[in-house]
């Protein structure tokens, strides 16, 4: 250890004839602690929050889905099932239609989307996972089933506990039009509540899951389906594959992975964590002033000290040096303090769920842990504090 830190850490920890030096130093390292307590547990919400998103979506959303380039659907080919189906690391495929339709039951009436999937749909994905009441059922024959989100399930009015729930769709006919019949230009189909499932609200208040033979009735679209769900093998790398699905499928086709489906979602959690963290760091340039103050009336207490390091023959470099470690040490005691105070929180809200949360799809509020999190606010303490111990030493003279 040099002669700088030895003396910096003598300054720091022994006590001032000033008492008040003691109090500033001290409210200096808890607002530091402080400060990045708060930003390792805020960051590590917003983690909790995303982790949890992301197990919702990736229950609703495929390893890889695949559409058309040209239109709203394509036609039903097999020898491109086929093609998919062999491709290294495609484990299983759905094949799905969905369109936009009238749905009502009661006196309630909302637009819906209605997607209708293959029977292997609960295979490929983790539907059964979100269902939060009634179960995976589509139906046979002429008694179709549907998957209803939560959301929507709440604005008709359906309720499986208290009857059956039958919901009839509408969506306008394909071919001729008979503008003296105008009810025969609307297909209208009739769809058993079996489900509710849960993700998030935007797609909650708009789906029903159906068979997709029902779609295709229901739209007039015998031939032709929206697009392609993929499932990967677990070994499987989903770049890998997709791009070799790319050069199997041409440029006819828009491939996307988990994060590209719900991109825009993603970008705003990542907007909103960096929004949090700029906000929250201002609290360490509150401690910063502090570490100011108690530096300045620091070495106007040692001012005799200075003189007698002068005389010793030590240049302003060498003293500076001396009061800007000892700013450096307080900031590094308060960041290790927050450090440590804030994991301790996440780690008891993540094993006991000290705050809870009410109808919500968690029972309490989900916190998550990420080592760059950690150096990251570190690294910002540190640069903080680096920052407001040079003002002070550098005016040593």
């Amino acid at each position: 250890m040099n002669l700088a830190r030895v003396f910096a850490f003598r300054y720091v920890f022994s006590r001032k004839k000033a008492n008040a030096i003691n109090i500033i130093s001290g409210i200096t390292v808890l607002a530091f602690a402080i400060g990045t307590a708060a930003l390792i547990i805020v960051l590590s919400a917003l983690n909790g929050f995303e982790k949890t998103l992301s197990t919702l979506f990736n229950s609703f959303d495929p390893d890889l889905k695949i559409e058309s380039v040209n239109g709203k659907t394509f036609s039903e080919d097999r020898s491109v099932f086929e093609k998919i189906k062999n491709t290294e690391g495609v484990s299983d495929l759905v094949y799905y239609l969905e369109d936009y339709a009238v749905v009502k039951h009661g006196s309630s009436q909302e637009i819906a989307i209605i997607k209708g999937v293959s029977e292997n749909y609960d295979r490929i994905t983790k539907i059964d996972s979100i269902i939060i009441e009634g179960d995976f059922n589509l139906g046979k024959d002429d008694l179709n089933g549907g998957i209803v989100g939560y959301e929507l399930s709440r604005k008709l009015g359906l309720n499986m506990n208290v009857s059956l729930g039958v919901i009839n769709a509408y969506s306008p006919g394909v071919g001729e039009t008979d503008p003296l019949h105008p009810e025969k230009n609307v297909n209208t189909m009739q769809i058993f509540h079996s489900g509710t499932f849960y993700v998030q609200e935007d797609i909650d208040g708009k789906y029903i899951i159906t068979s997709i033979g029902f779609a295709k009735k229901l739209f007039g679209k015998k031939k032709s389906i929206t697009g392609i769900e993929v499932s990967l093998k677990k070994s499987a790398n989903a770049q890998k594959v997709k791009e070799t699905l790319k050069g199997v499928l041409g440029k006819s086709f828009t491939i996307k992975d988990k994060y590209e489906q719900k991109e825009s979602i993603y970008k705003i959690f990542k907007s909103e964590k960096m929004a949090t963290f700029s906000i929250l760091s201002f609290i360490l340039l509150i401690a910063a002033f502090n570490m100011m103050g108690a530096l300045t009336m620091l070495i106007i207490e040692k001012k005799p000290d200075i003189s007698i390091l002068r005389s010793m023959g030590l240049n302003e470099l060498s003293i500076g040096r001396i009061f800007f470690n000892s700013g450096m040490i307080i900031a590094v005691m308060g960041s290790l303090i927050g450090l440590i105070l804030g994991g301790s929180i996440c780690l008891f809200q993540m094993k006991y769920g000290l705050i809870r949360l009410e109808n919500s799809v968690v029972e309490a509020y989900p916190m998550a842990l990420k080592y760059s999190d950690f150096l990251m606010v570190f690294l910002i303490s540190l640069g903080i504090g680096m920052v407001t111990s040079w003002f002070p030493s550098r005016r040593i003279n």
